[in-house]
């Protein structure tokens, strides 16, 4: 019996390794087929997720279409900051009056806004590939590395065992050099997806958590993403 178990842990060895992915599509493709299917992504038109900001009271709902998205963030105080992308504009209102983001390259700002982005990534990058397997945050992941379009280094994580994202590591998409830690976990499912309700975000010593508390597709209207008069103004 132990000389069968021997061969067998032998040759479970060796089908793994023969079973490991080669290429930065295969790693996507299973990516994609972890999450639910890419005809499961696809027939996302409209999402809305609520959650918080843990451990601040600060809370948050975002409305999101295909390159349009709309997050309203509600601080202790009571105090609404709203925030949106039209599919070419990218702005923000709080008390202290509207602004729009000049500085983020636009394809970023889209990049970020595209509800189906586990269908087009490749479609974001000059070049991005399959680096080999590594240790990230405590998993053993399929490392992708790229350089998107618009210059920055971008690194992505896929747990080897479970297909699932577990992180990026990339430089920040405006001027500045910094690099930003976003991890993904306890993925639960919401209709026929695995989403990632538990989102960390890095940068230097600066640490923020967003728990997603409830996701929904429901249809949302397109005037939900309109301009508010006060960017409108900004942009005579």
């Amino acid at each position: 019996m132990r000389r069968i178990a021997v061969v067998l842990a032998v040759a479970t060895s060796l089908l793994a390794q023969n079973s490991e992915l080669k290429t930065a599509a295969a790693v996507l493709d299973r990516y994609k087929q972890a999450l639910g299917g890419a005809d499961a992504i696809a027939k996302v038109q409209s999402e809305t997720i609520r959650g918080e900001l843990e451990g601040t009271g600060v809370t948050f709902v975002n409305y999101a279409k295909p390159f349009k998205t709309l997050t309203k963030i509600t601080l202790p105080d009571g105090k609404q900051i709203t925030q949106g992308f039209d599919g070419k504009v990218s702005w923000t209102v709080t008390s202290e009056g509207a602004s729009i983001d000049k500085d983020t390259p636009l394809e970023s700002i889209r990049r970020d806004a595209d509800l189906q982005y586990p269908l087009h990534q490749p479609d974001y990058f000059q070049k991005f590939e399959l680096a080999g397997v590594t240790d990230f945050e405590g998993h053993k992941c399929y490392w992708l590395h790229g350089t998107t379009h618009w210059g920055k280094d971008n690194n992505q994580f896929y747990d080897v065992n479970s297909g699932l994202l577990v992180g990026y590591r990339f430089q920040v998409d405006t001027a500045s050099k910094d690099i930003a830690i976003a991890l993904f976990d306890d993925y639960k499912r919401f209709g026929d997806l695995l989403v990632a309700t538990k989102n960390v975000s890095r940068v230097g010593d600066r640490t923020q958590t967003y728990i997603y508390k409830s996701v929904s597709y429901e249809p949302l209207a397109d005037s939900l993403f309109e301009l508010p008069p006060a960017v409108k103004d900004l942009m005579h």
